[in-house]
């Protein structure tokens, strides 16, 4: 039987860092997406989604790769509108 609570990754909270809860679909969301870019694309750019809890911890819940055009000197071009569609979703 599943457990009611979610499995997520907590890191430790100190004085001088914030804490974040990183649900297990958000790891794997961003493996996939390293996994299927383009072969000539060395990273992946992407938009993470949560809240921030009451104790100020934040919880990552979903995420979504934006896409994008790199040119040789490393500066990347955002595709516009999938990201407005996106963020009407």
């Amino acid at each position: 039987m599943a457990s009611s609570n979610p499995t997520v990754l907590q890191f430790a909270p100190s004085s001088t860092s914030v804490s974040a809860k990183v649900h297990p679909l958000v790891i794997f969301n961003i493996c996939d997406c390293f996994v299927r870019r383009p072969d000539q694309a060395e990273r992946v750019i992407g938009t993470l989604l949560g809240s921030v809890l009451a104790d100020g911890t934040v919880d990552v819940l979903n995420c979504y790769a934006v896409p994008h055009n790199e040119s040789s000197d490393q500066v990347f071009f955002l595709i516009l509108p999938v990201v407005e569609k996106q963020d009407d979703n």
